[in-house]
């Protein structure tokens, strides 16, 4: 019961529902009813929300939005120590030089070394894997051509061996013709 994802508005409520829906802004689960509720409310009417089945296969790689220590949403980065923050981390960092609003350190992170590297990283998978459609499709080619050219090497000895048989049967015709006419002069 432990992996069961329930619905947020009606466990407040003291209510154990199973959430069908889960909202990407909010990061909480919904059952129908409540679903219902937060597409018309005015605040999250227009919030992304997917399958709780979706959901299952993105939660393992989501980046938290939200400070586990404060439950506030992260406005800030130390570079320091490499953090993330909320407004109320900032009071733990307030000796430390790099604290910068969260929206400048991702730019400065896009044009960083690493960044770089990783999109280095990527682009060269992408060649592999274009490689590997590129051989997969050339061998399919060459299995294809081989396949060609063995029908045609059997089609060719079945035409030899038809060939061989047909001449095989006129000689034993024309060899019965002739005992059948020396069998009929003896008579």
């Amino acid at each position: 019961m432990s992996s069961s994802i329930f619905c947020g508005p009606c466990q407040y409520e003291e209510i154990i529902k199973g959430a069908k829906k889960w909202c990407t802004d909010c990061e909480d689960g919904y059952c129908e009813d409540c679903e219902k509720v937060h597409r018309s409310t005015k605040m999250s009417r227009n919030h992304k929300l997917i399958s709780i089945a979706d959901y299952r296969k993105i939660k393992d790689v989501s980046v938290k939005q939200n400070c586990e220590d404060h439950g506030k949403k992260f406005d800030l980065y130390c570079v320091t120590h490499d953090r993330a923050l909320c407004i109320s981390c900032v009071n733990q960092h307030k000796s430390c030089a790099d604290v910068t609003p969260l929206e400048e350190a991702a730019r400065n992170a896009k044009e960083s070394t690493a960044f770089a590297d990783l999109e280095d990283t990527i682009n060269g998978a992408l060649k592999n894997i274009g490689k590997c459609i590129e051989d997969q499709e050339s061998t399919e080619k060459h299995v294809e051509n081989q396949k060609q050219m063995i029908t045609k090497n059997i089609k060719e000895i079945r035409e030899k061996i038809n060939k061989q048989l047909n001449i095989l049967e006129q000689k034993l015709i024309n060899d019965l013709s002739v005992i059948s006419a020396k069998c009929k002069s003896s008579l």
